[in-house]
């Protein structure tokens, strides 16, 4: 074997193990890999909600709850 076969296989061992991921041998192992994708995909969406719902009443101190209390007052 040549260096150049040698480093082509490499090359491609390598670029086949970065770049498709493996594919589950069972339903449990895809049912597994699924949770972890959507527990994964869902976490920065849901922490940006928390982070400008924390930080809404603190910018905009006039304007909120102010429909709350316009039900109130109309009630």
């Amino acid at each position: 074997m040549t260096m150049s076969e040698m480093l082509t296989r490499m090359r491609a061992a390598l670029a086949e193990a970065l770049l498709f991921p493996p594919v589950p041998a069972t339903a449990e192992q895809a049912n597994d890999a699924l949770q972890e994708v959507t527990r994964w995909a869902w976490l920065p969406p849901l922490s940006g909600v928390a982070v400008a719902a924390d930080h809404a009443p603190g910018t905009h101190p006039n304007a909120a709850g102010k429909a709350a209390e316009q039900a109130e007052k109309t009630n």
